[in-house]
């Protein structure tokens, strides 16, 4: 039965202060060697660099063999054969240190002039000789579940601190204080999860396209962490894909209709990453008999995503594709699917910059003005077109025709113009200057342009 071994230094939730004054404890582990090579093993086999594999092959294992909980006690052949198994024969040197020892002889007048000092001169005086006390061994399982359960942890936690200070001195970090550091952070987590954070593990994630900005990655339907993933993503994005009604067992709510959609193959999720696991857009397709159809292609707080990722959307749209359609969150972040002339069912996905048909993008920039100021040179019917029936919006053109210009200063009012063609402030009159008191312009006195030429 696995013994416990209390101390300060075992409890993971130890403070800083603590955990910096722990020490490493001494204990009798039989098979320590074992422990190292697993140790070692897993550490190859996970491919960690040789600052970790020096890390763990020192702290962790120190702290394991001194400060593990889930060691058996081995004070007999017994007990070694139930530890390790009867395939692993019990080694000479730990035979011989658990043979019975000889009783150690005692003064006999020692031990008479000890039951005097104790008053109880009544009873038998102290037997001459006492046996020496059996000295404890341990056995620690070297793939003890929980074990490589907290050596996996601690490798997660300190990868991720490559990078910072914590890399740099690494080898001064004691397992101690590593896992205080680890518990530090498992806390503010906790305090996230419960303002509606929930951490993601990847692993409802499957990689789709790699893009300019990041990875497209599409949630799987049928994974069990499929719901902590799209939390994770709606809490980062802040729209309501993952906003659960019971944020405990993520269940309810409007991240209840897509998870289940999600779920039963109606409705397929994706989401583009950056470094660092960040979302900066979701998308959701509609699936359908006849193929996929756009649902929602989404930035953070619902708005359309910005400029900067419309290339990465782009890309995957011309990848999957889902079906060519027009649709308002495609086109407000200024991607469309332009149709062939010769037949309305084909066409290519495209920036509006790169529209073809002046009708067509007439009929796209009628409800999305906020996209001419991607244009370099818009044509001047858009330009027009702007100015009947958004004003408001000509400020974001980079250059105004002409015509265009002067039309929008005889219909606008002055406070509606925008800053390029409202009119130039008055100049300040000239300085003036006092020659025994007659005032003189300084342009008056300034040197002729002659003069002022070498």
């Amino acid at each position: 039965m696995p013994i416990p071994t209390p101390s300060p230094s075992t409890n993971p939730s130890s403070p800083p202060t603590a955990a910096a004054t722990a020490v490493y404890l001494p204990r009798d582990v039989v098979n320590a060697p074992e422990v190292k090579a697993a140790i070692a093993r897993r550490s190859a086999e996970r491919g960690d660099d040789a600052d970790m594999a020096a890390w763990l092959l020192n702290h962790f294992f120190r702290w394991a063999i001194g400060s593990f909980g889930n060691v058996l006690p081995v004070q007999s052949p017994a007990d070694y054969l139930a530890a390790a198994g009867p395939d692993k024969p019990l080694p000479e040197w730990l035979a011989k240190q658990l043979q019975p020892r000889a009783p150690v002889a005692v003064n006999a007048a020692s031990a008479q002039d000890k039951e005097k000092s104790k008053g109880n001169t009544g009873n038998k005086a102290e037997s001459p000789a006492a046996e020496a006390a059996p000295k404890t061994f341990y056995y620690l399982d070297p793939d003890h579940l929980l074990l490589v359960d907290r050596e996996r942890m601690l490798v997660e936690f300190l990868r991720s601190r490559r990078g910072t200070r914590l890399e740099q001195k690494l080898q001064r970090i004691t397992c101690f204080m590593a896992m205080a550091l680890w518990e530090q952070e498992h806390q503010r987590m906790q305090a996230k999860r419960n303002k509606g954070w929930v951490p993601s593990s990847g692993l409802a994630l499957k990689e789709v396209l790699r893009t300019p900005n990041g990875v497209i990655f599409e949630f799987i339907g049928s994974h069990a962490a499929l719901r902590e993933e799209m939390a994770y993503e709606s809490f980062h994005m802040q729209h309501c894909l993952g906003q659960f009604a019971n944020i405990k067992k993520l269940n309810g709510g409007y991240g209840e209709q897509y998870a289940s959609a999600a779920q039963s193959g109606r409705l397929r999720l994706f989401t583009l990453r950056s470094a660092g696991n960040l979302p900066h857009v979701t998308i959701s397709l509609d699936v359908h008999p006849d193929g996929l159809r756009v649902d929602q292609i989404k930035g953070k707080q619902n708005r359309h995503p910005i400029r900067k990722y419309a290339d990465d959307v782009l890309q995957f749209l011309r990848t999957l594709p889902p079906r060519g359609e027009r649709h308002s969150d495609c086109e407000g972040m200024g991607l469309v699917f332009e149709p062939e002339a010769s037949d309305a069912a084909r066409g290519e996905w495209k920036f509006v910059t790169d529209v073809q048909s002046p009708d067509f993008l007439l009929s796209v920039m009628s409800g999305n003005f906020h996209l001419i100021e991607h244009f370099e040179q818009p044509p001047p019917a858009l330009q027009w077109l702007l100015l009947r029936i958004a004003p408001h919006e000509l400020a974001r053109l980079r250059q105004m025709d002409v015509a265009v210009a002067a039309a929008a200063r005889l219909t606008l009012p002055a406070n509606q113009l925008p800053p390029s063609l409202q009119a130039a402030p008055t100049p300040a009159p000239a300085a003036m200057l006092e020659i025994e008191g007659i005032s003189l312009s300084a342009a008056v006195c300034a040197p002729p342009l002659e003069a002022a030429l070498p």
